[in-house]
């Protein structure tokens, strides 16, 4: 939430002094624009994750990883 708070007011207020008020590194928002980026566009990971999701919520987030395999 606070990265993107930075990034939508980046162009009307320095990234740094941003940071310091929000509690975040400068380090920290720069990571996350990286790893925003990076995120595969491949259409069966998305399918993956949906399908993680689902199974997810039908259990009401009480399985582990090992149960959903």
């Amino acid at each position: 939430m606070k990265y993107s708070f930075i990034t939508r007011h980046k162009n009307t207020y320095p990234i740094s002094l941003q940071c310091r008020i929000l509690g975040v590194t400068r380090n920290g928002y720069y990571s996350h624009e990286v790893r925003k980026n990076n995120r595969p566009d491949d259409p069966m990971h998305q399918e993956m994750i949906d399908w993680v999701k689902d199974i997810a919520e039908s259990s009401r987030y009480s399985y582990g990883s090992r149960r959903m395999k």
